[in-house]
C-alpha cells in the first residue's frame, strides 16, 4: 500500500531533480533560448496584429484555447503519450512553452482574421499540422526539447488539437448570439464578422 506520505517524498525528490537538471542543463542553453524567441515573437506579432476593437472577444476566444490546450496536454503528460525535455521554467506542466504561449496567440490570429468557417476551418487544419506534426514532430524533437513517447501520440495531439480549435470557435459563436439576443452591439458586429462569407453569398 502507498502512502500519501511516500508520494509526497516522491514527489519531492522528483521537484529537486527536476530543478536541478534545469539549472544545470537547461537554463541559458540554446535551445532555451530559441523557445524565449519564439515566444517573444509570437506575443510581438499577436499585439501588433490585434484588432484592438475585439480585444475582449479575441481574448476570450484564446482563454478557451488555452485552457483546453493545458487540460489536454496535462492527460497526455500524465498518461507518457509525450513529454518536454527543456522547458522555460522548472515547472510542470511548461504553461509557457506553448499552452499559454504560441498556441493561444497563433489561433487568436487565425481567429481574428480567418472568420468565415470555411476560411477558419481550413487554417486551422494548416496551423494544427504546422504546430503538431512541424513544430513539435520535428524542429522541437530534433532539437530534443520535446518527444512523442508513443506511435499513437503524434494523431492524438494532431486530433485533439484541431478538436480544441472547432469546439472553441462553437462556444464562442454561441456566447455572442446570446449577447446579440440580449442588444448587444458589439455581439451583433462579430456575428456579421463571423459569418460574413455567408451574407456575402445569400446576396447573390
Amino acid at each position: 500500500m502507498v502512502t500519501n506520505d511516500e508520494v509526497q517524498q516522491n514527489t519531492d525528490e522528483l521537484n529537486k531533480q527536476i530543478l536541478n537538471k534545469w539549472l544545470n542543463q537547461e537554463l541559458f542553453t540554446f535551445e532555451w533560448f530559441f523557445i524565449l524567441f519564439i515566444i517573444v515573437v509570437c506575443y510581438f506579432l499577436f499585439f501588433y496584429l490585434l484588432d484592438k476593437k475585439r480585444i475582449v472577444e479575441i481574448l476570450l476566444y484564446g482563454s478557451l484555447v488555452a485552457v483546453a490546450f493545458v487540460v489536454y496536454d496535462s492527460i497526455g503528460l500524465f498518461f507518457g503519450l509525450w513529454a518536454d525535455k527543456i522547458s522555460l521554467y522548472p515547472v510542470y506542466p511548461n504553461f509557457f512553452g506553448s499552452n499559454l504561449t504560441v498556441a493561444p496567440l497563433i489561433a487568436m490570429i487565425i481567429y481574428q482574421f480567418k472568420s468565415p468557417w470555411d476560411n477558419y476551418l481550413r487554417w486551422s487544419i494548416l496551423f494544427s499540422g504546422f504546430f503538431i506534426i512541424g513544430y513539435y514532430g520535428i524542429i522541437l524533437t530534433t532539437m530534443e526539447v520535446f518527444v512523442y513517447l508513443k506511435p499513437i501520440a503524434k494523431i492524438i495531439d494532431l486530433s485533439a488539437f484541431l478538436f480544441v480549435l472547432i469546439i472553441c470557435r462553437v462556444i464562442m459563436v454561441l456566447i455572442l448570439k446570446k449577447e446579440a439576443q440580449k442588444g448587444n452591439i458589439s455581439a451583433k458586429h462579430s456575428l456579421s464578422i463571423l459569418s460574413a462569407k455567408q451574407n456575402k453569398r445569400n446576396n447573390y
